[in-house]
Order: structure tokens, then C-alpha cells, then sequence
């Protein structure tokens, strides 16, 4: 009974603090060129803009295109008016968005109005850079809402001020922005902070530099890195960037290109070896990826941009490689403090033997429970689905078709052991197939780890040595006596 109870507990903080937070509302972005969802008041606002086609240098624009108010005619900037969104409803702890041009809080500025009323306001910075706003509104959940981009400035009225309003990328999100930094953009159209091999990489491109039949989506800003030339796909070549020490638990990055993988790929080095790669999808759209560097905290890296295939889609584009650490989600160090007490209650009077769940224990169910446990178990290994690192019961739910109730008790009752305890088993054994494969052997063992299952340096080191009586470390160097 003390068991099935701790099982239970633990089921709930398993689920409770792993379930993610809503996806993000990307509100608007204005890509689709047209102010279709805005009403449009007053004579300044005609449709978004794109950077070649205005005189500003308008920096950290996201995507091609964002709302601008210099209006392109009789007047200019003398001119004036205000976009209005569609009404929505507050879902989302806050409301992030671009915001760049003149400083004034109520001529130039983005209005969020609630009951008719005024509640957040965000202006320029007189200048042209896109900075981040974010607004906190959690405490208008459920709330009717619209969004004004306003601009009433005639350089009359204030000469100190920018005339014009630049607006993008509004979003609705439950986590704050994270702290970032820019390692490379490729806005200086030069390679000057990289090593350069072979002849893929001539200069960075943008949308006025690349060779026919080549079109390149979803890069940011003017330049990005591109190893396609005049002569396509023959030539290749590396790019390779200074070390740096990694201060930051995530890295993002834009690719496209092709899908091959180890040549045509951005690849993380730490100590001499590949930990992180990845490659485009033989198309030209970048799109992000995200890499977990979190073990790799305070280590010397490098980034390498490799185009080593001169067949069919032998080329790589890359941009925006970003720095930054993950949110932290407060509201689960409720759960977690909770957790942490309980467990130790739990641990300190259920002292069970961990980690034994072969058949050779005593079977207390019957001939039927035993046939359903062998069809779950065979059904969890075959799927791999242990290998996925937020595994919650209920994916094993629904596709096994057994209740939670039933896993839990097939578990207890056939196994003498628990689910959480089945699944820990299989990811060490994925993690040992993994090292002993040569293919595998310019990966760290946390690398590896993390692709059984395990999330965190910590949890991978607990749960191995608790399985095999040695640590990860003890078990490599068995490998290699063995041999």
C-alpha cells in the first residue's frame, strides 16, 4: 500500500511539474504584407513595410516585413493615424512586441486597452533599433482587449521626437523574455569573426546576392551565411568561429539547406568533439533549432558551418546563432518544495530494493495480468517511447490502451516494481547500446544520455548507478579493458 501510494505522489508531481505552458500566440507579424486584421485610421499607415524598400536603417527586424507609419507620399511624416487590432481575449501571462521610432507616450506609442481604458503603453527610443517591450498581464486573464499603434507626431509639434512609429513581432506568451545574446548575425556582410576553409563561403547573402534558381526564406535581418555560389552546389568549404566559453544553458540558430548529415550542417564542438549537430531539411526555409547545452555550462566551445557535399542540395545557410538560458517557470517551486519533502517521508520508509523489474521476483497476478504486462512491456520497448525525456503515463495511456490505474497495479502486482522504475531500467540499457556503438564515439556520454532519456546530468548519474552498481565513468573504462 505505502508503495502504490508513493507511486502515486510521484505520478502526480511527474505530470504536475512537467506538463509545458501554453504555446506562444504569435499575434501578429505583419508577414502576410497587409493590414487586413487592423482597422486603419487616419492617412499614415498604408500597408507593412520591408527594409528595401524604405530609406531608414531599421535595425532587428524579424521577418520581411513590419508595421511603419512614415507614410510614403504627399506629407511624409507629417502625416497621421493609428492602426486598431481586432478584439481578443487576455490568455497569456504577457504580451511581448518590437518597438522602435519616435518617444512620446501618447503620439507616438502602442496602447493596450482594456474597458476602454489605457492599462499598458510602449514607445520608441528616437531612434531606428527594434527593441524588446514586454507587459505584464497576468492579472487581466479572461479580459476583452485591442492593441493600438498610434501615430499623432507632426515634427511641428515636437522636434525632439522621431515623426514615425516601427512596430513587429507581437506576441503573446507565458514565459518573460529570456536573456540573449547575439553571437553572429552576419549583419557586418563580412566572415571577418570566422575562419574561413575551402571556397563555399565567399561573403554572407541576402535577397539581392544569391544565384538563380535559389530562394532563401526565414532569415533575419540583411545577411546570412550561404554556401551556395555562381557555381551552385561544387564548391565547399568551412566556416569556424573563435572559441568562446558557453555562459548561457540554450544556443538557437536558423538553418536550411540540405539534409546531409555531417556535411551540410552546423555542428558543436567541446573538446574536440561533435556534441550538438544539425542540418537543413533540402529546402531553402530556415528554420530555428534549439540546442540544450546546460552540461556544457562554463566549458570552451566552437561553432563550425560545414558544407563538405557538392551533390544535390550540397549547401548550407545559416543565421542568427543566439545565446540564452530557458525561463524559469516559478510556479513550480510550489510542486517541486512539496515534492521534495513527501519523497523524502516516502524514501525514508518505503526501502525497496530500486531498479528490479525482471520476472525472476515472486509473480502475485494472475495468468491473464501476466499476459497484459508482457503485451505493455513489449509494447513500451518497441515503441522507444522511454526515450523521450518529459515521458508522461498518459502517452502510454493512449497508446497502449491500458487505464493508469491498470499500469500502475500490472507493475506493482506482476512486476514487484514500478513504472518509473521499468523506464529508468530501459534508458540505461539504450545508453549502454549507444556507447558501445563506434558511429557514437565522437559524442559525450551526456550527449548520448540525453538521446535514452534522461534530461539532466544529475538524474543520468543517480539512476546509472543505481542500475548497474557503477558510474557511467567506471562503466566506459570496462568497455574499453574489454577490449
Amino acid at each position: 500500500m505505502l508503495f502504490r501510494c508513493s507511486f502515486f505522489l510521484i505520478a502526480f508531481l511527474f505530470t504536475s511539474c512537467s506538463s509545458p505552458k501554453e504555446s506562444d500566440i504569435i499575434f501578429e507579424d505583419f508577414e502576410k504584407a497587409n493590414f487586413d486584421n487592423w482597422e486603419i485610421q487616419g492617412v499614415t499607415f498604408y500597408k507593412p513595410s520591408q527594409l528595401d524598400s524604405i530609406d531608414e536603417n531599421i535595425k532587428n527586424v524579424q521577418g520581411k516585413y513590419f508595421a511603419f507609419s512614415n507614410f510614403i507620399g504627399s506629407g511624409k511624416s507629417y502625416n497621421q493615424g493609428k492602426l486598431v487590432s481586432r478584439s481578443f481575449v487576455i490568455k497569456r501571462d504577457f504580451i511581448h512586441l518590437l518597438i522602435a521610432g519616435g518617444h512620446h507616450e501618447t503620439r507616438e506609442c502602442v496602447n493596450l486597452i482594456v474597458n476602454n481604458k489605457v492599462v499598458r503603453v510602449a514607445t520608441g527610443s528616437n531612434d531606428n533599433v527594434l527593441r524588446k517591450i514586454s507587459w505584464d498581464v497576468s492579472d487581466m486573464q479572461g479580459q476583452n482587449a485591442v492593441l493600438e499603434i498610434v501615430d499623432a507626431m507632426a515634427t511641428e509639434y515636437e522636434r525632439n521626437s522621431l515623426a514615425y512609429i516601427i512596430v513587429d513581432n507581437i506576441l503573446f506568451s507565458d514565459y518573460n523574455f529570456t536573456k540573449e545574446e547575439v553571437f553572429e548575425n552576419f549583419e557586418s556582410g563580412t566572415y571577418n569573426n570566422w575562419k574561413v576553409e575551402g571556397d563555399a563561403f565567399e561573403v554572407p547573402r541576402d535577397r539581392t546576392n544569391i544565384y538563380y534558381p535559389i530562394t532563401a526564406n526565414g532569415f533575419k535581418g540583411k545577411y546570412f551565411a550561404f554556401s551556395f555560389g555562381e557555381t551552385h552546389d561544387t564548391k565547399q568549404g568551412k566556416l569556424t568561429s573563435s572559441p568562446f566559453k558557453i555562459k548561457y544553458d540554450r544556443i538557437k540558430f536558423l538553418i536550411g539547406g540540405g539534409n546531409h548529415q555531417e556535411k551540410t550542417c552546423v555542428n558543436l564542438i567541446v573538446n574536440d568533439s561533435v556534441v550538438f549537430s544539425e542540418v537543413g531539411q533540402n529546402d531553402g526555409q530556415m528554420r530555428w533549432h534549439h540546442w540544450n547545452v546546460d552540461p556544457f555550462v562554463g566549458s570552451i566551445a566552437k561553432i563550425e558551418i560545414v558544407d563538405h557535399h557538392s551533390g544535390d542540395w550540397g549547401h548550407v545557410m545559416v543565421d542568427d546563432i543566439i545565446f540564452y538560458n530557458k525561463p524559469i517557470d516559478f510556479r513550480l517551486l510550489y510542486y517541486l518544495g512539496i515534492g521534495v519533502f513527501f519523497l523524502g517521508v516516502i524514501f525514508y520508509l518505503n526501502k525497496r530494493s530500486k531498479f528490479k523489474w525482471k520476472s525472476n521476483s515472486k509473480f502475485n497476478g494472475s495468468e491473464e495480468e501476466l499476459e497484459k504486462f508482457n503485451t505493455l512491456k513489449e509494447y513500451i520497448e518497441n515503441s522507444k517511447i522511454y526515450i523521450e525525456q518529459n515521458l508522461s503515463i498518459h502517452e502510454i495511456v493512449k497508446n497502449s490502451g491500458i487505464s493508469e490505474v491498470d499500469i500502475n497495479l500490472l507493475f506493482e502486482n506482476v512486476g514487484n516494481t514500478s513504472l518509473s522504475n521499468y523506464i529508468n531500467f530501459l534508458r540505461v540499457e539504450e545508453f549502454k547500446r549507444q556507447l558501445k556503438d563506434p558511429a557514437n564515439a565522437a559524442y559525450t556520454m551526456m550527449y548520448l544520455a540525453e538521446k535514452s532519456g534522461f534530461n539532466s546530468k544529475t538524474s543520468f548519474y543517480r539512476v546509472f548507478k543505481s542500475v548497474t552498481k557503477r558510474t557511467p565513468s567506471e562503466y566506459k573504462k570496462s568497455l574499453h579493458q574489454n577490449h
